[in-house]
Parts: structure tokens; C-alpha cells; sequence
């Protein structure tokens, strides 16, 4: 059976989103001026490990608490907070029934992307999943889809499907995957240029099967 991979962080789930609300939440607990969340916010979009944003955000609030306890409770509330949209949900469906193996393979701490899994009931449409701390390799790098492949007794062939032009798109095609790239709002011209561009994963799964 043909392979599909995807991302979860922006791809499955919105992530982005979620952090919105998590900031909000963040600032109010602890009396933040209204900038505070968009600097927030920002920091929390960076591509960049997030233990290091929380240091940065608890010094420059100068905040009494460790960086690591506010880290603590972000992944412990985010499974909670993160969505997946009622017609990417069917998408999965529809490619399962059309005989696809369905995997994620993402970037993180284990305990949190799983929780994110099963708390969006992900963990029902898809065949597995790798997260990168389970095996200390993060995408782009090849093993972590050799990986999946490996625990779907899938042949490493079909498509990825993620976000991230670094992280989804040139590693998917390292390993021979055409790829699909999640942007909404994409440039005209990317490097590396992915199979197509889609909005959502619904678009990119009636593009897959079309």
C-alpha cells in the first residue's frame, strides 16, 4: 500500500492557534501589559527549541517563576488546546479507505505530540507515528521516515505532506517522498519546490487522490 506521511504541528493541527490561546491565558495569569502576547507569541513561532524561548520570555518579563515550570505547563496544556479541522479529519478517512497507509512523523517531546495525538482523536485515523525524542533524530534528517516506515511495515514510497519547506519538504524528497506543502498563503517561487501546495490537508489528500 502507498505511503503517507504527514506533519502535525501546523499540518494536522493548529498549532499556531493553540499557542494564541495559551498566551492569552499566560499574560492574564500573570498581569502582562497587551504587547506581552504578541512578543509571546512571536517567540513561540521561532523554530528553535522552546526551552530556550521560555528562558528568554521569563528573564525579559522578569517573572518569579523557573523557566522550566512555565515550559511544564505549555506542553502539559497543549494537547488540550490544539484542533483538528472536522474536514481533515474526513480527508484521513477517505485515504485510508482508498488503501493508503497513514503515518506522522514529528518533531518534539514525545509526551506532548502524542497527547496532542490522542486528544484530537488522531490517534484513530492514522496507522503510527515517530516523534523525534523517542529516537533522538529530528526532521529533516532520513531516519525519522525510515523510522516510521519501518513501524508501519511500509516501503519508504508515497508522499509527505507537512508545513515546513526544511523540515517536511526537503526532507520528504531525501528520502524520495513527493512532497505536499501546507501554506495558505504560499510565495510564487519556493526552494525546495515541493510536488504541489495546498491550504489544507483536505486539498492536498483530493489532489493525492485525484
Amino acid at each position: 500500500m502507498p505511503l503517507a506521511i504527514f506533519d502535525l504541528d501546523g499540518t494536522l493541527v493548529d498549532q499556531e492557534r493553540a499557542a494564541r490561546e495559551w498566551t492569552l491565558q499566560f499574560a492574564r495569569a500573570w498581569s502582562l501589559d497587551p504587547d506581552a502576547c504578541d512578543v509571546i507569541s512571536s517567540a513561540l513561532a521561532q523554530p528553535r527549541p522552546k526551552g530556550e524561548v521560555f528562558g528568554e520570555l521569563v528573564r525579559r518579563f522578569a517573572l518569579p517563576v523557573a523557566a522550566a515550570d512555565v515550559w511544564d505547563d505549555y506542553r502539559a496544556r497543549m494537547p488540550g488546546l490544539v484542533r483538528c479541522t472536522d474536514d481533515d479529519r474526513a480527508a484521513l478517512v477517505e485515504l485510508r479507505a482508498a488503501g493508503w497507509t497513514i503515518g506522522i512523523a514529528t518533531n518534539g517531546m514525545a509526551d506532548n505530540q502524542e497527547g496532542k495525538i490522542r486528544s484530537t482523536g488522531l490517534s484513530e485515523l492514522v496507522d503510527g507515528w515517530v516523534v523525534s525524542s523517542e529516537i533522538g533524530v529530528r526532521k529533516p534528517e532520513p531516519e525519522i521516515f525510515r523510522e516510521l516506515a519501518r513501524r508501519l511495515s511500509a516501503p519508504l514510497d508515497g508522499w509527505m505532506i507537512g508545513d515546513s519547506l526544511v523540515m517536511d519538504v526537503a526532507g520528504g524528497q531525501g528520502v524520495g517522498l513527493q512532497t505536499a506543502w501546507i501554506m495558505a498563503d504560499p510565495t510564487p517561487r519556493s526552494d525546495p519546490a515541493p510536488t504541489f501546495t495546498a491550504a489544507t490537508v483536505a486539498g492536498a489528500v483530493r489532489l493525492i487522490l485525484g
